[in-house]
């Protein structure tokens, strides 16, 4: 039996208002198992307290600092690790209001300010102004490059979407010739990091997504176990474009509990 599913939101416990049927019973079956949990977004668009909201208001029994983690985090902590000071920051105000209590944001292009590093993250808010000085960042000074995540769209209700961050930093990188490094899924310090939070072997983890070149990925890449679930972006004919599988495939979240009896 696994010791903590990380889960992605998404496309795999809602779409949008909507929550993905089996949810509930999902939770319920993990919290009577006491397997722990964890939501984890790319989406830096919203802090966690509105992530929060959310699932409680599904119905969801979760703890705001236990259960949630996102992107946004990841990025935070190893920028303060790099030491770095003075940032350019593409992303929505709550993120902005977040990175200024650690850095320093610039928030024009000036060729006489010095700059530690660009980060962009998955804006709702975006102005073409932002990407253009960023873009004048990278190409007249060698700073590092950093998204919160590389999703190239974000499911909605209706089986529509929303461009996401990558299809953004990809339009950043044929302006600049300078690829984002993504701090988010796929980068396997996700897993480390919330393995190491909750004390867990990486054997004993469990990656549940519906995005394989994010969600799957990051469990291809840190050598864990994950779930595809085919309630969001990714569907069947889709595998085949890609050389790594997810370890199993379910319709939605409603076969999990029957998927960890099996493992």
């Amino acid at each position: 039996m696994k010791k903590l599913v990380i889960f992605d939101m998404d496309g795999t416990i809602y779409l949008g208002k909507d929550l993905i049927p089996g949810s509930l019973e999902a939770f319920q079956y993990l919290n009577r198992e006491k397997i722990d949990y964890v939501f984890f977004t790319n989406n830096s668009s919203h802090d966690l307290d509105f992530y929060y909201k959310k699932i409680c208001d599904f119905g969801i029994k979760c703890d705001r600092n236990k259960n949630f983690y996102s992107s946004t985090e990841i990025a935070i902590d190893y920028l303060k690790e790099q030491g770095f000071k003075k940032l350019f920051v593409i992303g929505n105000k709550s993120l902005k209001d977040k990175l200024s209590k650690d850095f320093e944001l610039v928030t024009k292009y000036n060729e006489k300010i010095k700059l530690d590093a660009v980060l962009a993250g998955f804006s709702t808010e975006l102005v073409y102004q932002e990407l253009r000085d960023a873009c004048l960042y990278l190409q007249t000074q060698d700073v590092p490059f950093f998204a919160t995540n590389g999703d190239y769209r974000c499911p909605i209700e209706n089986g529509l979407y929303i461009p996401d961050c990558g299809g953004m930093i990809e339009w950043m990188r044929l302006a600049t010739n300078k690829a984002a490094r993504v701090m988010g899924k796929p980068d396997p310090q996700v897993i480390y990091t919330l393995a190491k939070m909750f004390n867990i072997d990486l054997k004993d983890v469990l990656v549940v997504g519906d995005r394989i070149y994010t969600d799957i990925l990051v469990g291809v890449n840190a050598k864990v176990d994950s779930v595809m679930v085919l309630s969001g972006e990714t569907k069947m004919e889709d595998l085949k474009k890609y050389p790594y599988r997810p370890t199993y495939i379910i319709n939605s979240i409603k076969e999990l509990p029957d998927l960890l009896k099996k493992i």
